[in-house]
């Protein structure tokens, strides 16, 4: 299910920092199912830190949760964060480091209609660490979304693992390979590191395969030469991405030039370039905050995706009939929808009024050669706004189509803005 749109201010500040670090344009597979509820109910929509609680294995740890503001209309996103070895993250939830301050994780996430729930590991032995006893914490982790999902009315299908160094491990190694099956759809976004699994892999769903992209962030210069301990990043998250590309998963790896294992500052809006990418619809009330850029104008490289070039802040979309590719409003024959369509320089945004009864309308835009598409979609009905925010190329066609549950209402082709 899609989560809360930013304000109109928010989605400007979002679009100028995409412009500013760019983009790798991502390879989406299509979603095959509408939105899973697990309507739960329970548990506070508040905000409350360092909260007890110990699964059926014995481990006992603490978690934070951030629902303050959250829709209850419908079933909410979840952000689960992994701190790295140390917890720093975890120990200090208000600090502009991870989660804390208007561009962290938690600030990112609510705007978008997300519940963010940061854990920190059981491990209490020595270096505080997910890693280590890694299957045991799995369970516990598990355990814990048993019981987000029965208090909360979670959308199974948009469940986001974030992670940094040993939680990113944590999440590629451990949990993901044994417990896939507690997930339906979302993502995954993990930083400085992600290697391949480390326990036996259970079977891969094939819907989740296709609904849950998988994202990397790791600094070029995160390959060991510049930490005590030697610990190679870079190849870990190239090994990771590349054993879960070949399961099937959408994968893409971000390795800026100039950045090392430090990357502060930066989580909350790589974590929203994603969200925005996979799932931005609904507007919520949020307070209005400028993106922080990250900390290179060097562009991202990956292993399996390009990168679109860096530009300034987008124009607004031109609705004058001099300029034919700016925006398409069509007049269908009774079985199509009318909708108006209007590029911008690296997105597009689809004006639709969705008939009562329609259970998932989707916007997809797919390159007119390879293989790349995005998509947005929404379970709402009404007059909605679905965007593509920052994922397409300046002065390029794409193809369309608008999809109600299972089928075409709406196709064509458009160019994106010089």
């Amino acid at each position: 299910m899609p989560r809360a749109r930013l304000t109109a201010a928010t989605a400007l500040a979002a679009a100028a920092l995409a412009t500013l670090t760019g983009l790798a344009a991502i390879v989406v597979a299509p979603p095959i199912a509408s939105a899973e509820s697990t309507n739960g109910t329970g548990m506070a929509y508040s905000d409350r830190t360092f909260q007890p609680f110990t699964a059926s294995n014995g481990l006992s740890s603490k978690y934070h949760v951030y629902a303050a503001g959250i829709p209850q209309d419908h079933a909410a996103g979840l952000v689960l964060q992994f701190h790295g070895d140390g917890a720093y993250e975890f120990a200090n939830p208000t600090s502009s480091y991870s989660l804390g301050g208007p561009s962290g994780i938690v600030a990112q996430a609510r705007s978008r209609g997300y519940i963010t729930v940061p854990v920190r590991t059981p491990d209490s032995a020595g270096e505080i660490t997910w890693w280590e006893n890694g299957s045991a914490n799995a369970d516990f982790v598990a355990n814990l979304l048993d019981t987000l999902e029965t208090g909360y009315n979670i959308d199974t299908e948009d469940i986001w693992l974030v992670g940094y160094s040993g939680g990113s491990q944590f999440i590629t190694q451990f949990f993901l390979p044994k417990y896939s099956s507690k997930i339906d759809g979302g993502g995954t976004v993990v930083f400085g590191g992600g290697g391949v699994p480390r326990v036996s892999a259970q079977p891969f769903a094939d819907g989740l395969i296709a609904d849950l992209p998988m994202h990397w962030y790791t600094g070029a210069a995160d390959n060991g030469t510049n930490v005590s301990d030697g610990y190679n990043a870079v190849l870990d998250a190239q090994k990771g991405s590349a054993w879960y590309s070949a399961q099937g998963f959408t994968t893409d790896l971000e390795s800026p030039a100039g950045l090392g294992h430090n990357l502060s500052g930066t989580f909350g809006t790589v974590l929203a370039r994603h969200l925005d990418d996979h799932a931005p619809n609904n507007q919520v009330p949020t307070t209005t905050v400028a993106a922080t850029p990250e900390p290179t104008a060097t562009q991202p490289t990956t292993t399996t995706t390009t990168t679109t070039p860096a530009t300034t802040t987008s124009p607004p979309p031109i609705t004058t009939t001099t300029t034919p590719v700016a925006t398409t409003t069509t007049t269908p024959p009774p079985a199509v929808w009318n909708y108006t369509l209007t590029p911008t320089r690296i997105g597009a945004n689809l004006v639709v009024t969705i008939p009562a009864g329609t259970s998932r309308t989707t916007f997809r835009v797919t390159a007119t050669q390879g293989p790349f598409y995005v998509y947005n979609y929404t379970t709402r009905t009404g007059l909605r706004t679905l965007s593509i925010v920052s994922s397409l190329a300046p002065n390029t066609t794409y193809n369309y189509t608008v999809e109600a549950d299972d089928e075409i209402v709406g196709s064509g082709s458009f160019q994106t803005l010089p």
